[in-house]
């Protein structure tokens, strides 16, 4: 007898173990899948979404504010030269005139050259010093009758003098006869280029009335001039936070990506909590059970939600190997006494009431039938 008990109780203990360790793994999960797990899961996936794509929204920002900030650095027309036929040569100053569009910005300071490509001819060395006459005007006024352009004011003017690199004959002639095979070959002429500064940090007011939309070139001298070409130079003076954001592109690139990408981040935030306020529903209130039990008496329950996770980590508890384990013991004494037989029916009688209440009862309950019935055992072989 001694034996089979001890062989009986092997299996509970061993079960017992393994439910405990299953037990405390189910404890362990649990936080790590509640609702309010999932909930901090599915929170952090979007935070995280949001701010990838911040940061695309925010360098594209900082490319349309870099394009509409920084202005073209050069600006350069070319000026075709009109030369009027008159009875006196020497009254036809050559002039031309060009259109600048809308390239250049107010507020913005600029250093114009004026670039002329002119022969060497007798006439143009004997000129000696002419002047270059230039003007920029704003975008031409229509007139309310006509609807016809009627006026273009002026909004600045420089007068400047040039002249030809002087060369005495002899050093003339030499550096001719030393240049005579490229001069052969075409590949340099007898031309010279001369570059005038006319305007220095000129700035437009703002407004686009005050920023000019086309120029107009003169020269000026005592000789018909012959011009090969003529350009204006527009070169963009920055100072500030242009000069920095010209200059240094990859700093001010990731200082401001940042700053735009930390504005649209807490900007998303106010929104999601916004709406989090206007859409939240606050959860129901747990409403009171009547639970009937199998002796006529009610229990009331009260019902709540929890955040206990699915049934794939729920295990037995060890009161029910408990019982399985006092069930079997019953069957194998089943033919010892008919007075075991009774006190066994008496336990089966409690521990069925325990099970119908199994929903209210308490753990400590079942310990307490599972000691009588082992007190009846024990006075059943005695």
């Amino acid at each position: 007898m001694d034996a089979k008990h001890v062989v009986d109780e092997e299996p509970e203990h061993g079960t017992g173990a393994v439910s405990r360790v299953m037990s405390s793994m189910a404890e362990t999960m649990r936080p790590l899948l509640s609702k309010q797990a999932q909930k901090a899961y599915l929170g952090t996936l979007l935070f995280a979404l949001t701010a990838i794509c911040m940061v695309f929204i925010s360098a594209i920002a900082y490319a349309i504010f870099y394009h509409n900030f920084i202005p073209q650095v050069g600006l350069e027309r070319i000026v075709h030269m009109q030369f009027e036929c008159v009875k006196d040569p020497s009254d036809g100053h050559p002039w031309g005139v060009a259109s600048l569009g809308s390239d250049l910005v107010s507020l913005q300071m600029y250093d114009v050259q004026v670039e002329l490509e002119l022969p060497r001819t007798p006439s143009n060395v004997a000129a000696g010093n002419f002047m270059l006459d230039l003007a920029l005007y704003s975008p031409p006024s229509a007139s309310a009758e006509t609807g016809l352009n009627t006026s273009t004011p002026l909004l600045s003017q420089s007068r400047r003098s040039a002249i030809l690199t002087y060369a005495s004959p002899l050093v003339d002639t030499a550096n001719k006869l030393v240049l005579m095979p490229f001069y052969v070959l075409g590949w340099n002429r007898e031309a010279e280029k001369l570059r005038v500064a006319m305007l220095e940090k000129v700035q437009f007011p703002r407004g686009q009335r005050n920023v000019p939309s086309s120029l107009r070139l003169e020269i000026h001298s005592a000789e018909k001039m012959q011009v090969y070409r003529a350009r204006v130079m527009f070169k963009a003076t920055f100072t500030g936070l242009r000069w920095i954001m010209y200059n240094w592109k990859l700093t001010s690139f990731v200082i401001f990506g940042f700053m735009f990408w930390s504005v649209s981040m807490v900007t998303a935030g106010m929104m999601w909590a916004l709406l989090a306020i206007v859409f939240h529903h606050p959860k129901e209130e747990g409403k009171d059970v009547v639970v009937k039990t199998e002796s006529g008496s009610e229990a009331v329950v009260k019902s709540e939600d929890t955040d206990e996770p699915s049934s794939l980590f729920d295990v037995p508890s060890e009161t029910s190997h408990i019982r399985g384990t006092s069930i079997k013991k019953e069957e194998d004494l089943d033919d010892e006494g008919s007075d075991a037989i009774e006190d066994t029916d008496e336990d089966r009688g409690a521990e069925s009431s325990d099970v119908s209440g199994i929903g209210t009862g308490l753990e400590s309950a079942h310990a307490q039938g599972i000691q009588r019935r082992r007190s009846h055992l024990i006075r059943a072989h005695s």
